[in-house]
């Protein structure tokens, strides 16, 4: 009996330590049934193991809440920004945030990007991740993948295979298109030739201009079908839809076309010579500044800066408008550009009429003259085919490199302006004694 004393004692000790352990927020409590509950399985099989290790719950408590910090602190958190090379398929992929960018020739990518938009260019895709948006630009593309929402594709010959799963709505703009997955929402398409595969279900409606469709049997359309009347169409009575409508497109004539592009010109050159007086009137300086750009040599020097400044200025633009904190500054930098894209053949043209007028057939002409008879001449040439395209893009490139130059304050500008004043009041006044003297 006095053996069995000690034994009893301990049980006693050992069963009060355990009734008054005290309570926590980490309780054996059933957990909830909810979307959490095997994490919270998870932590009290923890606190259970650490249990029969010591009689102290608290104790318990404490380590795994240590341990929780621990883990949470030695986790890095991932960058915002991480670029991707992959040499064996010659591709660059740029992650900005949950989103993700991916060019290259031919690209195979499964990657996943559940929350974020999936872009992609290339010349031959073969595309199998998911995205919640998909927007893809490509030659071949083959699209096996999932979206959560709407799919945006243009390419020359598309096809949605079997294993595709959209969300949403399709917005194809291609050569061919093929669909073999059913489609939950609207289908869009713009293409030579549309070809839906047999079986194949659209819930939403199907709006199509096409050369040639091609419906294979047993199609479902549980909306709208809308196609145009001039299209080839093949099994469309082996479709099933809620309702059709096919529309007519009118040709027109050569005659008309070419009124309305006379008359598209007109509007932009009335438009842009008001825009050059209106900066003329503002700013007197500019006749000076444009006379000092007006020589052989800058011509070279201000399309350089031109061409620097249309392709640099969006791109820094565009990479600070992914940053919070130069976000702002790159909008209001996109704004400014676009201003100046759109004087660039108004700069240009006031630089073509002063060299007409003063350097070629020595006229000292007026700012505005100049400016409008250098604008309806590039106006002109921009009608023609090919030269048009030539003299628009020299235009534009020069146009900004005139406008960088003639905007900045520069010592030498006001130089040679002081200079040319100078020797402007001195011919004048040479021409006044000659005057005198023949009077004489």
């Amino acid at each position: 009996m006095k053996k069995l004393i000690p034994g009893i004692v301990c049980s006693i000790v050992a069963v009060s330590s355990l009734l008054c352990a005290p309570t926590s927020a980490l309780s054996l409590a059933p957990c909830p049934d909810d979307e959490n509950k095997a994490e919270c399985e998870a932590r009290q099989e923890q606190l259970v193991k650490c249990w029969d290790k010591t009689t102290n719950l608290e104790e318990c408590e404490k380590q795994l809440k240590t341990q929780v910090n621990q883990s949470q602190e030695s986790s890095s958190i991932p960058a915002t920004f991480v670029t991707e090379l992959d040499d064996s398929e010659q591709s660059i992929g740029f992650w900005a945030g949950k989103s993700f960018l991916l060019a290259g020739n031919n690209l195979k990518s499964s990657t996943d990007v559940r929350n974020g938009l999936l872009l992609v260019a290339g010349n031959n895709l073969q595309l199998s991740g998911q995205s919640e948006y998909g927007f893809l630009f490509g030659n071949i593309i083959k699209f096996s993948g999932s979206t959560q929402r709407d799919l945006y594709i243009a390419g020359n010959g598309v096809t949605l295979t079997s294993d595709a799963k959209i969300g949403r709505d399709v917005f194809v703009a291609s050569g061919e298109l093929r669909i073999e997955t059913d489609l939950p929402g609207d289908l869009s398409v713009t293409a030579d030739r549309l070809v839906i595969d047999e079986g194949i279900t659209i819930n939403g409606n199907v709006n199509i201009d096409a050369d040639t469709i091609v419906f294979g049997k047993d199609v479902t359309i549980g909306g709208k079908l809308v196609y145009n009347d001039s299209a080839n169409v093949s099994g469309a009575d082996q479709v099933a839809y809620g309702d059709v409508e096919i529309y007519h497109l009118q040709e027109v004539s050569a005659e008309a076309k070419l009124a309305a592009a006379f008359y598209s010109k007109f509007l932009s050159i009335a438009g842009l010579f008001l825009a050059m007086a209106l900066i003329l009137a503002v700013y007197s300086k500019l006749h000076a500044k444009i006379e000092t750009e007006a020589t052989p040599g800058r011509f070279g020097t201000n399309l350089a800066i031109g061409l620097g400044a249309l392709i640099i200025v969006p791109v820094v633009a565009i990479f600070a408008m992914l940053t919070v904190v130069a976000a702002p500054l790159s909008i209001v930098a996109l704004l400014v550009y676009g201003i100046c894209v759109y004087l660039a053949q108004g700069f240009t043209g006031l630089w073509l009429g002063h060299i007409i007028l003063e350097k070629l057939f020595k006229v000292k002409g007026n700012a505005f003259v100049e400016a409008l008879l250098g604008i309806i001449i590039l106006g002109l040439l921009a009608l023609v085919p090919v030269i048009g395209v030539i003299t628009g893009f020299v235009s534009l490139a020069l146009g900004l490199g005139l406008i960088v130059n003639c905007v900045r304050p520069r010592k030498d500008d006001d130089r040679a302006a002081q200079k040319a004043t100078k020797a402007k009041t001195s011919k004048a006044k040479a021409k006044a004694k000659t005057g005198k003297v023949v009077k004489k």
